[in-house]
C-alpha cells in the first residue's frame, strides 16, 4: 500500500501570505475597495478548497533511467508494465496551464502502448 502525504511547508505558507498581503496592498493603492481575499496557501493543503491547482512532480520524466522515474513514453524505468500519465512527470511547472502538454504526452504514451508495447511488452526506449 502506498501512502502519499502532501502539504505546504512553513516557508511556502509564509511566502503565500507575504505575496497575498502585497497584492492586497497594490489593489488598494490602485483604488480597490471591495476585496475578497482567500489566502488558502497559508493553510494546510486541502483538495476540496482548491480554486485552481496544478500539482506536479513525483514521477519525473528523463532520458537517463538512472536519474528518473519515467522514460519519455511515461513508462516506469523500474517496472515496464507501469505507465504514469499526468503532470507528475514534470520536475516543475512551466508557468502556464500544463493541460495541453499532459495531453500530448498521454497521446504519445497511448500510441506507443498500442503500436509497440502490446505486441512486445518491455521497456520502450528510443534508438
Amino acid at each position: 500500500m502506498l501512502r502519499l502525504t502532501f502539504d505546504r511547508n512553513k516557508n511556502d505558507q509564509k511566502m503565500a501570505s507575504y505575496v497575498t498581503d502585497k497584492a492586497v496592498e497594490i489593489m488598494k493603492e490602485a483604488g480597490g475597495e471591495h476585496l475578497a481575499v482567500d489566502n488558502q496557501a497559508a493553510e494546510s493543503w486541502n483538495p476540496y478548497k482548491q480554486h485552481s491547482s496544478h500539482t506536479i512532480g513525483g514521477a519525473v520524466i528523463r532520458a537517463d533511467p538512472t536519474r528518473s522515474v519515467l522514460n519519455t513514453y511515461l513508462q516506469s524505468c523500474d517496472a515496464h508494465n507501469v505507465f504514469v500519465v499526468g503532470a507528475s512527470a514534470f520536475p516543475n511547472n512551466g508557468g502556464y496551464n500544463p493541460t495541453l502538454t499532459v495531453g500530448a504526452l498521454a497521446i504519445r504514451a497511448a500510441r506507443a502502448i498500442h503500436e509497440t508495447y502490446v505486441n512486445n511488452p518491455g521497456p520502450l526506449v528510443e534508438d
